[in-house]
């Protein structure tokens, strides 16, 4: 059986790269990635932040498919 959410997802990070999400075209969270370096590198609210625009920038490739730049993928 062939999922299209699957097949539509996007990847977004954050801009320093601690943290990479992948979204489903139906806006359903499917991995968050922490980069171990962060646990050193970032408070929590720093870390906390950067899940948030890692979010954002899937979200936004999800709901704008045509448009990419650095830290977002279409699969």
């Amino acid at each position: 059986m062939h999922d299209d959410n699957v097949a539509g997802a996007v990847t977004g990070a954050d801009p320093a790269g601690y943290v990479e999400v992948t979204m489903r075209r139906d806006g359903r969270l499917t991995a968050l990635r922490i980069n171990p370096h962060a646990m050193y590198d970032l408070t929590a609210g720093e870390l906390a932040g950067a899940c948030l625009e890692a979010i954002e920038r899937a979200d936004s490739v999800r709901s704008h498919p045509g448009r990419a730049f650095w830290g977002l993928t279409n699969s």
